[in-house]
């Protein structure tokens, strides 16, 4: 079945292009891609030539020259030859029409390896030895150089037919005009380049044998003057620096014939790149030269000789066979899937109106968390204050405590000694002052007791006692008893029969009798009678009345002084024992805390502190919440709208939900459908031509690869061709 056949049968040429015409896309693209994968090189076609110009631009045949190396660097394809391999350019110089009236063949022998002799194989005749004294010996084409380890230059000459020509035609204003006559011609002027593969080689496909041409790429180009404007190349583009232009284009002769295709088979804009045509308005027409270069095996650096074969295109529709059926699976487990989702519309309705009430609430929540964090951040700066006078504080504290701690553990010295025993004197004193309860206590008991003392019966026997001894051992004297009768009746006020108060003078009066009379009488009274009784008793009473004071206020010092020595010492002891009980308190463990109060004001300054260092980054948190809380409540009321549209979309999904599940049928049915009218075709399509074109896609490639040398090279040797046309120029004629 041919490929019109095929697009008659399936109008819709999906077919076509799915299994054969992407084939035929990608190997034509492959050819003309070097056109786009050379961009860069292209545009440095212009820079090159631009810059050598300059240096040259005197020398016609530099010029030409140049401009022919720079489109064959447009060619190469950079592949990586070993040290030992041939290259090889075939120079056709031609007129401007393209006839060739010169061939002439350049070697390069690289001699990588510095072999003493390089063996080649060459066609040609009339061989010299272009850049050096190297001689060599032929058999045939077999020639043997004698190297010595240099690389061999050579040219000659051949009259071999050419792989591909070159045919250039001109038009003027639409027609077709004589370069000779041409030149000085004003007005629209077109040059088309066409190319003939002339290498032809046999292959079987499918069976039987068919032509298969060389992938031979053609670049051709030329410097354009000053004259040219509007300029147009097909297959290819121009370049410009503002004062020349360079028009380049590209072309694969022969490619179509060996795909055996028909364009018509593809879209419009598809065509194989058969031929260059250049199109531009001309004053004064005249042309230095045209350059074409030509390169062989373009199409196998891209791997389509090994890259495409029956088993990968059979197992490539073997999985769109398999993945069709699977489509077709999908197809149907949609559609069920969709009439599950539509059972679940009404559930996915009440979601959405719970989720909009929930935003609601949510939007609410956000606005009234915002304004907590404001009133945070406003107040943060009062936090900070705080927590910085509490760290201050915490840290006196728990200096004073230290202090305390070591200062408890210390022995007092004399000088605190002293100190306390002051104090303890001064409060002894205080409550021993004149006036005082415990004065007027100790000074009215010391009193009582010291008269009731004087004053007792045992006191009075005891003096009445001492004056009869006296008054023995006086021997009871007139002088003795009349002094001690009148200091006693002076004493105790005694009286005479008249009421009169004795006085001594009364009493040496008034003794009766005679002094031995008296004494005797006194002696009577006193040791024997009353009187020293009444004498003792005046006495005690006497002492007991003047002495009291004395004595109250003697007792009363006495207690004092005791008082003072015993304070003084229960105030030293009292301190120490106060201290060592502190001490203990405030070092004393907490069971549950694990601190004592000296640890734990430690362990609060430092928490203090770092509470304290904190507080900034807690600030600069706030600032960062509150930025976060206003973008927050920044989206409150886009969010609220995006429910609300959601709500109102939910009835749309709901109805779309319904369309979609019909869709979703009617999409299965297609799937259906398709497989049985296209893929299977299609199937049935590349089991026929496409396997075809396959092989000459195989048989392209190879005979690419195949072509090596114009003139010949030695078996296994790596070796490239390459060919270049010049073109005479074209000139104004002189008048």
């Amino acid at each position: 079945m041919k490929y019109k056949e095929l697009k008659e049968r399936y109008k819709h040429r999906f077919s076509i292009r799915m299994a054969a015409g992407f084939l035929c896309v990608a190997l034509a693209g492959g050819s003309f891609g070097a056109w786009q994968l050379q961009a860069g090189r292209i545009a440095a076609v212009h820079t090159d030539i631009e810059e050598e110009d300059r240096a040259a631009k005197a020398e016609d045949t530099d010029t030409r020259k140049k401009l022919a190396d720079q489109l064959v660097s447009v060619l190469d394809a950079d592949t990586a030859q070993s040290l030992d391999a041939k290259e090889e350019t075939v120079y056709l110089i031609t007129d401007a029409n393209g006839k060739v009236n010169q061939t002439i063949v350049s070697n390069w022998l690289k001699n990588g390896s510095a072999n003493a002799q390089i063996l080649d194989e060459t066609e040609l005749v009339d061989i010299e030895n272009v850049k050096g004294e190297e001689t060599f010996t032929q058999n045939g084409r077999q020639i043997t150089w004698q190297a010595d380890g240099q690389d061999i230059y050579y040219r000659g000459t051949t009259t071999k037919e050419m792989p591909v020509s070159e045919q250039v035609t001109y038009y003027l204003d639409g027609k077709e005009i004589a370069p000779e006559e041409l030149g000085g011609k004003s007005g629209k002027v077109t040059i088309r380049f066409d190319y003939t593969n002339h290498a032809r080689t046999v292959a079987k496909i499918d069976g039987r044998q068919a032509d298969i041409y060389v992938p031979f790429t053609v670049v051709s180009g030329m410097i354009l003057n000053d004259g040219f404007r509007n300029v147009r190349v097909n297959n290819g583009r121009v370049l410009s620096d503002g004062n020349r232009m360079i028009a380049i284009g590209i072309a694969m002769p022969g490619l179509k014939e060996s795909l055996d295709i028909d364009e018509n088979d593809f879209d419009k804009d598809f065509e194989f790149p058969e031929y260059v045509e250049v199109t531009a308005d001309v004053e004064n027409f005249s042309l230095e030269m045209t350059a074409t270069a030509a390169m062989a095996g373009l199409l196998s650096n891209s791997d389509f000789s090994d890259g495409l074969n029956f088993r990968e295109l059979d197992q490539t529709m073997d999985d769109m066979s398999d993945a069709m059926n699977r489509l077709k699976d999908g197809g149907g487990e949609l559609a069920d899937g969709l009439d599950t989702l539509n059972d679940s519309m009404g559930g996915f309705s009440d979601g959405v109106s719970a989720l909009a009430s929930g935003v609601s609430a949510y939007t609410d929540g956000a606005s009234k968390l915002a304004e907590g964090i404001h009133t945070l951040n406003d107040r943060s700066g009062t936090l900070e204050a705080g927590v910085n006078t509490l760290h201050d504080s915490a840290k006196t504290i728990s200096d004073g405590v230290q202090k305390l701690d070591q200062t408890l553990h210390t022995k007092m010295t004399e000088k605190e000694q002293a100190a306390v025993k002051k104090q303890a004197d001064q409060a002894i004193e205080a409550q021993f002052q004149k006036g005082t309860d415990t004065y007027q206590t100790i000074y009215h008991a010391a009193v009582q007791n010291f008269e009731h003392t004087m004053t007792s019966e045992s006191s009075v026997q005891t003096v009445q006692t001492g004056i009869q001894a006296g008054l023995r051992a006086q021997g009871l004297t007139s002088e003795g008893v009349v002094a001690a009768l009148a200091q006693y009746y002076a004493a105790n006020g005694f009286t005479d029969a008249s009421g009169q108060t004795f006085t001594p003078e009364a009493c040496q009066a008034n003794v009766p009798g005679t002094e031995t009379t008296y004494a005797a009488f006194f002696a009577n009274a006193v040791l024997n009678g009353g009187l020293s009784l009444a004498l003792a008793d005046g006495i005690t009473s006497g002492i007991a009345g003047q002495g009291a004071a004395s004595v109250g206020e003697a007792v009363t010092g006495a207690c004092k002084m005791a008082a003072k020595q015993a304070g003084e010492a229960a105030a030293v002891s009292g301190a120490e024992s106060a201290k060592q009980k502190i001490a203990a308190a405030i070092e004393a463990k907490d069971a549950q805390s694990g601190h004592s109060l000296v640890s734990g004001t430690k362990a609060l300054s430092e928490g203090t502190k770092q509470l304290a260092e904190s507080v900034p980054a807690l600030k600069n948190g706030i600032g960062q919440l509150v930025s976060g809380a206003d973008e927050l409540t920044g989206n409150n009321k886009a969010l609220k709208d995006g429910v609300a549209k959601l709500s109102d979309g939910a009835v749309k999904i709901s109805d779309g939900a319904g369309r979609l599940g019909n869709g979703a049928h009617e999409l299965s049915d297609g799937l259906k459908e398709f497989d049985k009218k296209a893929v299977k075709k299609m199937l049935d399509a590349y089991n026929g031509d496409v396997k075809e074109l396959t092989e000459r896609i195989k048989e392209i490639a190879k005979a690419g690869e195949n072509y090596r040398t114009f003139s010949g090279a030695p078996e296994g040797m790596d070796a490239t061709t390459k060919f270049i046309f010049r073109t005479e120029g074209i000139k104004e004629k002189e008048d």
